[in-house]
């Protein structure tokens, strides 16, 4: 949980979608199946999306554990997303919601259901922090170009 806190400002606010790529391949594959049916149960784009990050390299040499809270860093985004950025911009709230549940099934999986839950809420109370000090509209606009070039549009407009 203390890895979670130690990013930097910048890195917290990476693209989401190069995170889930690069952080659920490995996880699945150690996973086994029952990790993978965690995506498979994904629909059309956040199924694709995440299929392809399987066979996609990691750029750097991380644990499982380092993964997995990545993963929940991207779930506390999208959840953020959802809970602020609809008064601002149109949102697909379901792609949204879809990618952050996926993405803390697959870290549940990972770090158990108690260790899970705990580093979530932990990073959820830390990312909503990070709106107020921001400001929702601004991160809301940051996190909008952010994911302006990814395969899935979370941001509508």
């Amino acid at each position: 949980m203390d890895a979670i806190r130690d990013r930097s400002a910048a890195s917290r606010s990476a693209c989401i979608q190069p995170t889930i790529h690069r952080v659920v391949a490995p996880l699945v594959k150690a996973g086994g199946a029952a990790a993978g049916d965690v995506v498979m149960r994904c629909r059309a784009p956040i199924a694709l999306t995440l299929a392809a990050g399987l066979y996609a390299p990691s750029s750097y040499a991380q644990t499982q554990d380092e993964q997995a809270l990545a993963l929940l860093r991207a779930s506390s985004a999208q959840s953020a997303i959802i809970t602020f950025c609809g008064k601002h911009f149109a949102i697909d709230g379901t792609t949204a919601l879809r990618i952050s549940q996926t993405a803390r099934d697959v870290a549940t999986k990972v770090l158990g259901p108690d260790r899970a839950n705990a580093a979530f809420k932990d990073e959820l109370a830390r990312r909503y922090a990070e709106v107020k000090e921001v400001g929702e509209q601004q991160w809301c606009a940051d996190q909008r170009d952010e994911l302006s070039s990814g395969e899935v549009r979370i941001f509508r407009d």
